[in-house]
């Protein structure tokens, strides 16, 4: 459910320049695309397989005009390499740090869901110098590490711009949060009703099915 809900909280303002870090198959990519035609988006994806079914997809959707993919390491990557700086850059990121928890066996989803390739430091260190000036970061995030997301972005100039708790339900605590990160002073944090899963008969909420449409 997180690249919807993701991509659901993106603002888009015209015809911007988007980066998806760690794009994964291309699921946000796919969706920014259809819903905002007037976008070019680069997707990168350090692993390869990944990467190769991200270009399948936007082969399968016709969007191959909009979207490119490339597989390799966020950290490598130059503005001059992508011909300038970007508007806008979007992640899902792993959620656990290196050393916590049990990592899984799987090498893909061990780099998917713990912080082995890309931390929370480093995604903010790439978007500070891919990013142009009045640049944005959209993330989502648990909820748990929102003083390591604040730290990262005082590290590397960023301030909060609107910030989101997602809960399973009502009473529950806030699972995820999605997060505007803001290249640069800004003069207020915005902090948004938050978003429910499930209702108290355990059925989708309005709003999460909403966000569920392309």
């Amino acid at each position: 459910m997180d690249p919807f809900i993701l991509a659901a909280h993106v603002q888009i303002q015209g015809a911007e320049n988007i980066i998806d870090v760690g794009c994964g198959c291309g699921i946000i990519p796919l969706i920014l695309s259809i819903r905002y035609p007037d976008l070019n988006i680069l997707g990168v994806e350090i692993q390869k397989e990944l990467s190769i079914f991200a270009r399948q997809n936007v082969t399968t959707n016709q969007l191959e005009n909009k979207i490119q993919i490339i597989n390799d390491d966020i950290k490598n990557i130059k503005p001059c390499d992508i011909n300038g700086k970007v508007d806008i850059i979007v992640s899902n990121p792993p959620y656990k740090k290196k050393e916590s928890g049990r990592v899984n066996p799987n090498s893909q989803k061990a780099v998917a869901r713990h912080e082995i390739r890309l931390d929370i430091d480093s995604l903010f260190h790439c978007s500070n110098k891919l990013l142009n000036k009045h640049g944005k970061v959209y993330i989502i995030f648990p909820a748990e590490r929102l003083s390591d997301l604040i730290l990262a972005m005082y590290n590397y100039k960023f301030t909060l711009g609107t910030l989101k708790f997602i809960h399973i339900k009502k009473g529950s605590p806030a699972r995820l949060m999605i997060v505007c990160a803001k290249k640069g002073p800004t003069k207020n944090c915005i902090v948004e009703s938050p978003l429910y899963i499930y209702s108290s008969e355990n059925k989708f909420t309005d709003e999460y099915a909403c966000l569920m449409k392309i």
